[in-house]
């Protein structure tokens, strides 16, 4: 018979072992529930962050010499606007997807750290405009699925093209002392921020998973694969994102990025409006001309579009 010490012991251990499990459940929840999925996972901001402090000849000089003292503030900032929770895909002024948040958070930087955490924050913003207002809603409307559990598939289906080293810097960055930075981010946004600490530990612990490389794989397996996305499609469109991000770097509030919305408000949940009214119709397209990538975006190259940067 167990002594009551050996029992306290086991139970202490099962606690924790249960409190490991919820805290699972809930960083799956995190990252891939309806209203909080990304188009462009932790993996992929992670990825475009890492080009960009190996290509700091690429941006403008006086930003690229902070990114160079302040690395991981950097990355850090290129991933934590994604760690707000039920933020969704709605037009409101203190959305953390804002350009005027973005630049809210650099004008109250006051050091190279923060001003690193700042331009990473901007990064982030810069490369979900390809993201939310093209990449996905052209998808959405391809896919039968609702526009949420849509959004969670073709998410999966493009971040698993990602290397595994960018998602563990991504648990790196995540699990250091940031405290700094998530001051400024909670100074700025005010309303938003409300559980923030809290929010963070979960997506900590959901980023750390590493059968999340092996369910994306799974999902990749699923049936209804009509659509594929391919390794080239992701690719491409990430070449757009970095070129954005590079322009934003170089031009500040100049950069013509700010004409466009990160947040993607309308494209996204014009997908699936017009998904309706085409089946209605008969006319549904097999083509990448429903949402298609503006011009000016495509013309823009400060790198070709053709190397492969995953």
């Amino acid at each position: 018979m167990e002594s009551p010490e050996t029992v306290i012991r086991h139970d202490r251990v099962a606690m924790r072992n249960i409190k490991f499990l919820i805290a699972v459940l809930a960083g799956l929840f995190t990252l891939f529930a309806p209203d909080t999925a990304q188009a462009w996972g932790a993996g992929i901001h992670v990825a475009q962050g890492s080009f960009i402090l190996d290509n700091l000849r690429l941006i403008a000089p006086n930003v690229a010499a902070v990114l160079a003292t302040s690395p991981y503030d950097y990355i850090y900032g290129c991933i934590s606007a994604d760690i707000f929770i039920g933020k969704g895909h709605k037009r409101h002024d203190d959305h953390c997807h804002n350009w005027s948040v973005g630049f809210a958070v650099l004008e109250e930087a006051t050091d190279n750290s923060t001003k690193a955490y700042a331009y990473g924050y901007l990064t982030h913003l810069a490369a979900d405009i390809i993201a939310h207002n093209y990449f996905i809603p052209h998808l959405l409307y391809s896919t039968s699925a609702t526009k949420r559990l849509g959004h969670i598939y073709w998410e999966f289906r493009a971040d698993r093209f990602i290397a595994k080293k960018y998602w563990t810097l991504a648990s790196k960055v995540v699990s250091m002392h940031n405290d700094q930075n998530d001051t400024l981010i909670r100074k700025v946004v005010k309303k938003s921020h409300r559980g923030f600490g809290a929010k963070k530990v979960v997506f900590k612990r959901a980023l750390k998973m590493s059968d999340i490389i092996n369910w994306r794989k799974h999902v990749e397996g699923a049936k209804n694969s009509r659509n594929k996305i391919t390794r080239k499609d992701v690719s491409l469109m990430n070449n757009y994102s970095l070129n954005l991000i590079i322009d934003m770097l170089l031009k500040g509030e100049q950069s013509f990025c700010l004409r466009y919305d990160p947040v993607g408000t309308d494209n996204t949940n014009n997908s699936k409006l017009i998904r309706r009214s085409h089946i209605m119709r008969l006319k549904m397209r097999r083509t990448n001309r429903i949402f298609p990538t503006p011009p000016e975006i495509i013309d823009v190259k400060h790198i070709d579009h053709e190397t492969e940067r995953l």
